[in-house]
Order: structure tokens, then C-alpha cells, then sequence
């Protein structure tokens, strides 16, 4: 065996010693970035699971929807994040009043009652009314 051989394995050698370190780094940090996502699936679905809204009750007038839903879950809700559907619509940005146990916090904390005024002119007995959380959990009942 000569030397050139001797030199070119060397240097296939040392091509591969490369080529493994790089791939492992990109292992390594591929497995980091999955794990994280798996962790905060993991965390989305916990507080999924432990969000529950109910709506207590619910008026109407020509020009709007009152309605008055309480917090049952364990986990404190965002009400800037609440989407509001009224007849499969959604009325969100039609929310003129909310207030969070009498104060106007966007925070709605476990077994506290938020109350929301919505513009809307089609009310009836047989609306059905929809809260949606950040978290996709929702509670529904209609009017009556």
C-alpha cells in the first residue's frame, strides 16, 4: 500500500468524520425543535381540557344581545381572545360592553362571570349564542 493510497483514505476518512458532525448537529437540533412543539401541544391540550365556559343566561332587545357566562374550568381566559357567534355568525367585533365580575379587566378568572352587550338586530327566542375560547373550547345555548 503506497502512500497515495494511504493519503486518500486519510482524506475519506476525514470527509466522513465532517459529514457525520454536521449531520448530528442537525439531528440534535431537529430532535430539540420536535421535542418543544410536542411540549407545547402537549401543554395547548392540558389547558384545553381544563377550559369549560357556560352561559348562565341570555336577554335580547331590537338593537342588542346581553349575555351574562360564567367561567366553570380551571384555567383564566382571555376575553380580548373570545369570539362571540350569534346564529352561526360572528359577531365578535360587535361587542360594545364586556365586564368581568363588574370591572372591565380582558382577564376572566375561574368561576368569575363576564357579561357582553352585542349589536344585533335579528334576536329571537331560537338565537343561539356561542363563546369561543383562545383555546378553541366553547360553550353554546340559545336565547331563551
Amino acid at each position: 500500500m503506497g502512500f497515495s493510497t494511504s493519503a486518500a483514505t486519510a482524506v475519506i476518512f476525514t470527509g466522513l468524520i465532517v459529514m457525520f458532525s454536521f449531520t448530528l448537529g442537525t439531528v440534535v437540533e431537529m430532535y430539540s425543535d420536535l421535542k418543544d412543539a410536542a411540549l407545547e401541544v402537549s401543554d395547548s391540550e392540558y389547558d384545553r381540557q381544563r377550559t369549560r365556559v357556560s352561559l348562565v343566561n341570555s336577554s335580547f332587545n331590537a338593537t342588542h344581545v346581553f349575555i351574562n357566562a360564567s367561567n366553570t374550568g380551571e384555567v383564566n381566559i382571555d376575553v380580548d381572545h373570545l369570539d362571540v357567534l350569534l346564529n352561526g355568525t360572528l359577531e365578535t367585533e360587535r361587542v360594545v360592553a364586556s365586564t368581568v365580575a363588574g370591572t372591565s379587566s380582558s382577564i376572566w378568572g375561574v368561576h368569575e362571570t363576564l357579561y357582553l352587550e352585542v349589536t344585533y338586530t335579528g334576536a329571537n327566542d331560537q338565537t343561539r349564542i356561542r363563546l369561543i375560547t383562545h383555546n378553541g373550547v366553547s360553550g353554546s345555548k340559545l336565547m331563551k
